[in-house]
This record gives C-alpha cells, structure tokens and sequence, in this order.
C-alpha cells in the first residue's frame, strides 16, 4: 500500500494527519491509516490529532476517521488557527497526557525551544541556542548542538542518547554536565546518571539496560 496516502507531522497543535484524497479512495484511506496505527503500537497514545484539510472529506467521512483515531486512543484537539510550513514559533509546547513519547520530524532551529511532557524523539539536527526539554528521556537522531534536558521534572533515571553529541550542555533531573569537544567523534552518545554526576558513554545495546540499571541505584 502507499505510504504516502497517510502522514504524520508533529507541531505545536498536536498531531497532524494528513490525508492524500486526490490519489486515493476513501477506503485506501481508511486502510492506510489503519495500517500505520497499527504498526505505531502504543507510541500515539493519548496524543491530541488535528486532520489537515477537513473539507476534502463529508461528515460522515470525517466521522469514520475520528473513530478510527479514537479507536486507538489519538484524542481530537482544537483546531489551530494556521499550519503554514514556514511558521516556527520560538517555543513549541508539546503536552502529551500520562507522559508518552512524540515524534518531532524537523530539527531545532537557534532560539527554538521544545518542550515535550513525556519522551522527546527528535529526527533532525538541533542547532546552537536550541533547546529540548522533556520530563522523560530525550533521544535525538540528527547532530545536537544545543542545550538537553531530560527528567526535567525531577526524574533522574532518565536518559539522554543522541546520534552526533555536540551538545552545549546537558542537562538530566537537577544535574548539569558539559560536553567534551571529541564526544560527538563516535556516533550514539548515552547519557545517564550515576552517582550523582551525569556520565556520558558510547551507547552499546547490549550494555544499554545494565547502564540504567547502574544509574537507578
């Protein structure tokens, strides 16, 4: 099936689901998003979705589709006033209800803040003078040049792994740690603490659970 009938982007509304309707049937559409929820697990749940474009569908339709959503615990949000893709607010405010992860697919620009109540998973870059905060762990997939903050509210068994570790400074609970110029010169940097200081190490899976169990002691 396409993927591309059905996509995703995380803003600062919420959720957006946009729908190819030019390209595809109705049904093609109701199965696509059925598929991609499907293989999502529990990553959306509780999330607040707005759907892009709402007039390309009748109510009947738009009501299939909700339910859908609902089905698999996505809850409807209040419509934003404009989704333009050039509007970069300098704080996007991410609430996620009971602490859940979400997906940002764009990077972090100087001067852009993101904070996620729950796991922030970032694929882009975070450039110098961007910041993520996050009360859970935070992951970045792109180059961080930027200021991390995990647990930031107050839990200290969280973690920080990012791709290419450039980061200003980082930051998990109340502790606060700088970066070495050579860290980033291996790929996959962990973050955790222990002993009360924040230690950062290359990320290896098989060693990835004995580190946190190391940092809940």
């Amino acid at each position: 099936m396409n993927k591309n009938i059905v996509n995703i982007k995380g803003t600062p509304y919420g959720l957006v689901f946009y729908f190819d309707a030019e390209q595809a049937g109705f049904g093609q559409i109701c199965a696509a998003l059925e598929e991609k929820l499907l293989h999502s697990g529990d990553f959306f749940i509780n999330a607040e979705y707005i759907i892009d474009q709402p007039a390309n569908f009748s109510g009947e339709e738009l009501a299939i589709i909700e339910g859908i959503l609902k089905k698999y615990h996505i809850r409807k949000g209040k419509n934003a006033p404009h989704l333009l893709e050039n509007d970069e607010p300098t704080e996007m405010i991410y609430q996620t209800a009971g602490g859940n992860s979400l997906l940002v697919t764009k990077g972090i620009r100087s001067g852009q803040k993101l904070s996620v109540r729950g796991n922030a998973i970032v694929m882009g870059d975070i450039n110098p003078g961007g910041e993520v905060i996050a009360s859970g762990n935070v992951v970045v997939m792109g180059c961080c040049r930027g200021v991390l903050h995990a647990g930031a509210e107050g839990n200290e068994n969280c973690y920080i792994l990012v791709h290419q570790m450039q980061a200003q400074q980082l930051r998990i609970a109340g502790h606060v740690a700088t970066v070495p110029n050579d860290a980033g010169l291996s790929p996959l940097k962990l973050a955790i603490v222990q002993n009360g200081n924040i230690v950062l190490t290359d990320y290896l899976s098989s060693q990835f659970k004995e580190s946190l169990a190391i940092g809940e002691a």
